[in-house]
């Protein structure tokens, strides 16, 4: 009872503690990973409600709204601060997209050219920049893409909608080359995709992954991001398509003989219970979870702020953004960020819908 007691007084402390107390030692045993759902700015709960062509242009509208009411370029400058105090040398990122917004013609319904409106993938990495962080791209991945897409405005504004979703692995540039390197840069889309019907057509939802090879202090492992499907109704025989993005993932990527590192948004709840069967099939192929491993019984939510990022109080709720490892790694400590009101913006919003985690690892000496 006792180291209960002290290992949730110790996760309180790391929650609530600014993350720029924490500091990046010169140990072998400090290899600082994190992974970042970085917020879209919409969860198109309109677009897929939408029965009729009215109710979607209208909902298409409405999507574009909303990504610009969540402010997207002083966000990505709040969830910058967050990865510089995390100082983490790998860092997988879900949900930085471009939108694109261009003229409609409102009697025939099409689209004339569309001109970028946020790159947020670029703004996050201009926000790192400009507060002194040291990290590119070491890998970039397309989930789905809509093209340029007819929709009102509240005001009956015609407007043209496009975005396109990535996910991405950051790396950093900044570390002694013989210490940290990094190869292979690899990714696909996932077979298993989500359909959904719309007035105009059924979408497709692809998810994708994203992986590199990386040595640290002489010790290689495989950092893998990804980020598996939300909407996810369990079908009558067989497998969900999040579970079997799951299997594709550790039959693909996951499939080494290096120690793995996966940083991910599973969509697939580790708390409250009961926990989400994709969750399970992971625990079960031997993937250790490093906040289950160092604080038992607390529940670390992750997920998720209201739609806007604009709730005065935490709306946390669920633990789905997940450091999960395989192999000779010891997670030594782990924690949240993003997840206080010291985090928001200067407008109140928060970083992101999720909270980042960022976790300390020891790669053991084979």
């Amino acid at each position: 009872m006792k180291t209960q007691l002290v290992s949730v007084a110790l996760t309180l402390t790391l929650v609530g503690l600014q993350a720029s107390a924490q500091s990046l030692s010169n140990g072998k045993g400090d290899l600082r990973v994190m992974t970042y759902n970085a917020n879209e700015g919409s969860d198109f709960l309109e677009v897929q409600s939408a029965r009729s062509l009215p109710e979607f242009l209208v909902a298409v509208g409405q999507t574009i709204a909303q990504v610009r009411a969540t402010n997207p370029p002083a966000r990505m400058q709040a969830l910058a601060k967050q990865i510089i105090a995390a100082e983490p040398a790998l860092v997988g990122i879900q949900e930085v997209d471009q939108w694109e917004t261009g003229q409609l013609n409102p009697s025939t319904l099409s689209c004339g050219p569309t001109t970028l409106e946020f790159d947020m993938l670029q703004e996050l990495l201009d926000a790192l920049t400009a507060q002194g962080g040291h990290y590119k791209v070491a890998v970039q991945a397309q989930q789905y893409a809509f093209p340029p897409t007819p929709g009102f405005l509240s005001d009956g504004t015609p407007q043209c909608v496009k975005v396109v979703n990535y996910i991405a692995i950051l790396a950093r540039t900044d570390l002694d080359p013989s210490k940290f390197q990094w190869r292979n840069a690899q990714s696909a889309q996932y077979t298993a995709t989500l359909f959904f019907p719309t007035p105009v057509g059924t979408l497709p939802l692809p998810r994708a992954w994203a992986s590199l090879d990386a040595t640290f202090h002489g010790q290689q492992f495989r950092f893998i991001t990804t980020h598996l499907e939300s909407v996810d109704t369990t079908p009558l025989i067989g497998f969900s398509i999040r579970e079997q993005q799951g299997a594709e993932l550790r039959n693909g990527p996951a499939d080494t003989a290096l120690p793995v590192v996966l940083a991910m948004d599973s969509n697939a709840p580790a708390a409250p219970l009961p926990q989400d069967p994709t969750y399970v099939d992971f625990t079960l192929a031997g993937f250790a979870d490093g906040w289950a491993d160092l604080f038992p019984g607390v529940q670390g939510f992750t997920c998720c702020q209201a739609e806007l990022d604009n709730n005065l109080v935490s709306k946390l709720d669920q633990r789905i953004d997940l450091i999960l490892t395989r192999g000779r790694i010891e997670v030594q400590n782990i924690a949240l960020y993003g997840a206080t009101q010291g985090s928001k913006t200067p407008g109140g919003l928060w970083p992101s819908d999720h909270a980042g985690v960022a976790a300390q690892l020891a790669l053991e000496t084979q």
